[in-house]
């Protein structure tokens, strides 16, 4: 691109977004010279608001504490070196204005990839008005790439114009940012992230200063997948959530006890079921507390790991031969890493004793390389005991209910409170009429003593059900269809233990249980479209828990 041509379209750009900003103004309006991207409703720049008596001289002295010395680099994982970005408003340095409570996110234009310039071509306003407030947003044009045609930078225009106009937030406006020369001529760390990066558009500085990649940015709500400037912002909520696990374990570190289980293990290549056993010592191990599991895995490229596979961690016997006490269930994402925290304090009676325990944690298909740990919170909650209840994988069809015979349980009359906790998944599509289990809204149903507690998945075949569940663990942005909603699970995530408060129902002496699925009230009876597909099954794992 010619110097010439390259300066008049960002200074159009910056134009056309001033003017939305300006027109939300009683004022006179500004003349062809003003430049507002980068002030706020009272036409201050950022730098002014912030300084109380604009005479005085700032020390330059002064060290951001929040920028830590630390060893940088430009490579995925690496901490962010320093840099500094012309803007409209003037230079933004990153050292001086970083912050441990924001995300930093930055776009660039890059005409030699298709999904960089196709990407450009989609609405920005979703990206301003559903993004968390801690993010700052930078958009960048590399200089590599051909004449960016006419009909892309009035695109790119018009939606940003929208955007600003319908936004109408102030406080948005200031960390959104427009960089005014191009991407390889404003700071040596920019320019080596862009020789080092050349297949990449996108990249995110998380709250722990870390360079993340972004996933994929495809729109699952059509079928030639295009990016959109919608799922940006996800990789911001992802990075916040991962934010809320470290403080968690940071905040609880006095009463706290990690039992460290897997460290970068990855499952054998050899087989279609993968097994990892361990053992754990649980040492120092209270009877109060909380307990959870937390599993982070690490996929290399998306072909190794490209399937929203089923993984379940067992608790075995003594000799670890006999492994079927289900205590934590995970899907795994469509080609990225992933890291969860997951509460199975209910479950917390298994673990009665200081020893020794075996453990199996099981795959289908996929090459994780995984990292699983227990983590204790010591706290003022006593633990119950427990008796396993309905624990079985079968096919969901008319004769599903009919393999749970009922159980009776002996309960003494001093029960204080008791729960089911169960893990519930639906699996299965494409081979039936109903689309179940993975996408039907069936009905799970435990009976206490003729007393009814049903579970319903209405997320199960919803278009976004995964997508707003970004902010309680579902990893954004994967190489497969991980928006659409699930039954009892999404893409990405850990599977949550299902509480279910049955105190009122029970008595003192012999207590009947029993289970049952159901699709709309009545009895499942699939009409199949696929006999060789994947029909329908229901993963089950339940557990009384008495206080």
């Amino acid at each position: 691109m010619k110097p010439g041509k390259f300066y008049f379209i960002v200074f159009a750009l910056v134009f056309i977004l001033a003017a939305c900003s300006e027109s939300r103004k009683t004022e006179e309006p500004a003349s062809d010279g003003d430049i507002l991207t980068d002030q706020d409703a009272d036409g201050i720049t950022p730098d002014e608001d912030q300084t109380e008596n604009p005479d005085e001289t700032p020390d330059e002295t002064a060290k951001n504490p929040d920028f830590e010395d630390l060893e940088c680099g430009t490579s995925f994982g690496d901490y962010a070196c320093d840099f500094t970005l012309p803007l409209d408003s003037g230079d933004w340095n990153f050292a001086e204005n970083y912050s441990k409570d924001e995300n930093y996110l930055f776009v660039f234009y890059r005409g030699k990839n298709s999904t960089s310039k196709n990407i450009w071509s989609t609405k920005l306003y979703n990206l301003f008005d559903k993004a968390p407030e801690n993010i700052h947003f930078f958009f960048l044009v590399d200089n590599d790439q051909a004449e960016i045609a006419e009909e892309k930078i009035k695109i790119v225009k018009e939606s940003a114009a929208d955007a600003f106009d319908m936004v109408g937030n102030s406080d948005i406006l200031k960390k959104i940012h427009f960089v005014t020369k191009p991407a390889s001529e404003t700071d040596p760390w920019i320019a080596d992230w862009l020789t080092n990066n050349k297949s990449e558009f996108f990249f995110g500085i998380d709250r722990f200063r870390r360079i993340r990649q972004g996933g994929s940015f495809s729109s699952w709500n059509s079928s030639t997948l295009p990016p959109e400037f919608d799922n940006l912002y996800k990789e911001a909520e992802l990075y916040d959530h991962e934010k809320k696990i470290a403080d968690f374990i940071e905040g609880n570190s006095e009463n706290s006890k990690v039992f460290k289980g897997l460290e970068n293990v990855p499952f054998e290549e050899e087989g279609w079921t993968k097994n990892l056993d361990f053992s754990i010592n649980f040492e120092g191990l209270s009877e109060n507390g909380e307990l959870y599991i937390s599993l982070e895995q690490l996929c290399d490229t998306p072909k190794s790991c490209e399937w929203d596979r089923l993984e379940r961690l067992f608790l075995c016997d003594e000799s670890g031969g006999n492994c079927e006490t289900e205590i934590g269930r995970w899907i795994t994402t469509y080609g990225r890493s992933g890291k969860w925290l997951t509460d199975i304090t209910p479950l917390k009676p298994l673990f009665e004793k200081n020893g020794k325990y075996n453990f199996r944690f099981t795959v289908d298909g996929d090459y994780y390389v995984n990292s699983l740990d227990f983590v204790f919170v010591g706290k003022d909650i006593p633990a119950g005991t427990l008796e396993p209840l309905f624990n079985r994988r079968e096919q969901f069809d008319e004769t599903y209910n009919s393999q749970f015979e009922p159980m009776k349980i002996e309960i003494s009359g001093d029960v204080k409170k008791a729960k089911i906790s169960a893990y519930i998944t639906g699996h299965g599509n494409g081979s039936e009429q109903a689309n179940c289990a993975e996408f039907c809204q069936f009905e799970s149903v435990f009976t206490v003593n003729g007393t009814d507690f049903a579970i319903d998945f209405d997320n199960a075949g919803t278009s976004d059900g995964c997508f707003e569940k970004v902010k309680d663990g579902v990893v954004p942005n994967q190489y497969g269809s991980w928006p659409y909603g699930r039954a009892g699970w999404c893409p990405g995530e850990d599977v949550k233990l299902i509480e279910i408060d049955i105190t009122d129902a029970l008595v003192s002496g012999e207590n009947t249980f029993s289970y049952a699925a159901y699709l709309d009230g009545k009895v499942y009876e699939p009409v199949v479209t696929d006999e060789n597909g994947y029909r329908a099954e229901i993963y089950l794992s339940s557990y009384l828990v008495i206080y």
